[in-house]
């Protein structure tokens, strides 16, 4: 296993609040691409599931009418950039909070909210400064 400390003196940009609940985790390095150095990170802010997979989103469908479908069921949100270069490694999950959504890793996230609403209750989501609920 290879571990790294690092010490950071702010907080995540995707925090709404500072009252948060973490649980530590298992960071995959299951699909992740490395970058032009060699090197695999899962940045903070990404959708992960329960075994620490990256939840990718994607959209089919036409303009007006698009579906969107998430990769697994999302179990909370990575607190901060793990390295996996050298396989999975430990960080911490976020279960409990408030976010911006805007700030949050990967493609389409705005538009799916709802379906992560359901998926992560204990997470509250905010677009444009705005809360957003479960439409019926």
């Amino acid at each position: 296993m290879f571990l790294s400390k690092k010490t950071f003196g702010n907080t995540p940009e995707f925090l709404k609040s500072e009252k948060y609940q973490n649980i530590s985790c298992t960071v995959s390095d299951t699909g992740v691409t490395a970058d032009e150095h060699g090197k695999k990170f899962v940045s903070a802010g990404t959708l992960l599931d329960k075994d620490g997979k990256a939840v990718k989103i994607t959209r089919s469908g036409s303009a007006g009418s698009y579906t969107y479908t998430l990769t697994s069921i999302p179990a909370g949100i990575l607190f901060e950039t793990i390295e996996v270069t050298h396989g999975a490694q430990p960080g911490a999950l976020m279960i409990d909070g408030s976010v911006n959504v805007e700030r949050l890793q990967g493609d389409y996230i705005e538009e799916a909210v709802q379906q992560l609403i359901v998926k992560m209750p204990f997470i509250k989501f905010f677009i444009d400064g705005q809360l957003q609920i479960k439409e019926d």
